[in-house]
């Protein structure tokens, strides 16, 4: 027959902060990612923003010539 013996997992008590420590530093390279990316979209959408033409500044730059052919 099979025993009662278990493995306990996490039988010592660990610090609180022991363990904030250690998801902060397991998270970082996640965190810096994530921040990372979402800066390189908000500059790729104020690029796209500034680029559209404003209402009523379509006027050509030659002027008001017609090029006849």
């Amino acid at each position: 027959m099979a025993t009662n013996q278990f493995k306990k997992i996490r039988e010592q008590q660990t610090d609180p902060a022991e363990l904030r420590r250690h998801n902060r530093s397991v998270m970082m390279p996640f965190i810096r990612f994530g921040a990372g990316a979402m800066k390189l979209i908000a500059q790729t959408l104020i690029r796209i923003v500034k680029h559209i033409p404003k209402p009523g500044h379509h006027e050509s730059k030659s002027g008001n010539k017609a090029i006849k052919l």
